[in-house]
């Protein structure tokens, strides 16, 4: 077994950069307590990946808010003590064939190098950060379910997990699909309230995807990571503002999904909006979102889903320790 850190303590700081969010998480680790301390943990909304999916191309405004967001959160982790920045992008940069124009264009402006992270690695440690607080007492099989404004990931544990210890050297099965919450709004769902065709072509798009998943999830135990989910959460609570120590560990019911769904699709955006805080640069895509996972759990017989408020961030920050990068 490959140990997690040469040294007690590590502070270090991961930047997500997704197609609708950036997050940061700046976190120290003990190597003799296995915790995580969340230091900071936030998020902006700049949908850097809008129109990706039509036009292949990162648009100037995205590349602009980027640069303004990573700079700030560069000073903020400076002013933290931390370590070192991890920067990660996932499906919107890969899809995209100015991508490395992007990428110099934060460097030279940010001094931020970017890993760009395969579909494979996205869904390994997504899995990893999204489970690693939630292995239940007795060996089970987990899986997760990411669903992001590009691509969804779905990745599920071979054996049982017994341990967090078991975590690093874990064998999985993963995919990553083109279908995520961004997608689907501009492909099918773009007006407010949608019209019953738009649902069921959306529903149908969905499921021709999710029939490329080829590998066994019977048996296991489902959580969801990523805003799509913490977002149903808050809804689920009937929150007004979002509050991660209450969702984190909200275990949600299929009957519960349909119920938010029947509610949600016939509101105009305006009311959306309106619903809380975290709907804040969502609300024109939580009903795709939330209809990704709803047929994902009738596809493979989940009847219900916990929610991860952790996720990529955190698996790629126990990605750093256990290779000391």
């Amino acid at each position: 077994m490959v140990s997690f850190f040469c040294s007690q303590k590590m502070k270090r700081t991961v930047i997500d950069i997704g197609t609708n969010t950036i997050l940061m998480l700046i976190a120290e680790y003990d190597k003799q307590s296995k915790n995580i301390k969340t230091i900071l943990d936030i998020q902006r909304v700049p949908r850097l990946g809008k129109g990706v999916d039509k036009n292949r191309n990162i648009l100037p405004e995205s590349t602009g808010k980027a640069i303004e967001i990573l700079n700030e959160y560069g000073f903020i982790s400076l002013k933290h003590g931390s370590e070192k920045i991890t920067a990660t992008a996932t499906s919107f940069i890969r899809d995209s064939h100015n991508r490395e124009e992007f990428l110099q264009e934060i460097r030279e402006n940010t001094g931020i190098n970017i890993e760009i992270l395969s579909g494979a690695d996205e869904a390994k440690w997504t899995f990893t950060g999204g489970v690693y607080d939630k292995i239940p007492d007795k060996p089970a099989r987990l899986t997760t379910i990411d669903i992001g404004g590009g691509s969804t990931e779905i990745t599920t544990t071979i054996n049982p997990l017994k341990s967090f210890d078991e975590l690093p050297t874990a064998v999985l099965n993963g995919r990553s699909l083109n279908i995520g919450s961004v997608r689907i709004n501009e492909k099918f769902l773009s007006h407010h309230p949608p019209a019953f065709e738009s649902i069921a072509g959306a529903e149908l798009f969905i499921n021709e995807h999710l029939d490329q998943i080829n590998f066994d999830l019977s048996g296991s135990s489902l959580i969801g990571v990523a805003g799509t989910i913490t977002t149903l959460g808050a809804i689920v609570l009937g929150l007004d503002k979002f509050e991660s120590a209450k969702v984190d560990d909200l275990v949600i019911t299929i009957g519960e999904i349909d119920e938010v769904l029947r509610r949600l699709i016939p509101m105009p955006l305006e009311e959306l909006y309106g619903m809380g805080d975290y709907m804040t640069g969502r609300a024109d895509i939580v009903i795709p979102g939330i209809l990704i996972l709803k047929c994902f759990m009738q596809k493979f017989g989940y009847a219900e889903v916990k929610v991860s408020t952790k996720g990529l961030r955190y698996g790629v920050f126990l990605r750093d320790a256990l290779f000391n990068r």
